[in-house]
């Protein structure tokens, strides 16, 4: 079963691109790194978020997994990163950025 349901798809990305905003932004004016890594980490996590928005607007997550998504996310706009990570462990769903 795909779970297709621009309602539900709003609020998974907008806390995903809030937080890749909170994320980004204060590491363009940080010099640690150089330029070139930091526009490519921001360049893989943006591919990385494009593909997920793509397979939500396609139908392509099944509705468990966009059901732990939107947990995650709720928990994270929340701030709660326990419960955040409990919900990442118990899915099971490692991301590698």
């Amino acid at each position: 079963m795909l779970w297709n349901d621009p309602a539900h798809q709003k609020p998974i990305v907008a806390s995903l691109t809030r937080l890749f905003t909170e994320t980004f932004e204060p590491l363009r004016g940080y010099s640690r790194d150089t330029p070139a890594k930091k526009r490519e980490a921001e360049d893989n996590c943006s591919r990385k978020l494009g593909a997920l928005f793509s397979k939500l607007n396609n139908g392509d997550i099944s509705k468990n997994a966009a059901e732990k998504l939107t947990q995650l996310c709720q928990a994270l706009d929340k701030r709660d990163f326990g419960a955040a990570l409990k919900i990442q462990v118990k899915s099971g769903v490692f991301v590698n950025l």
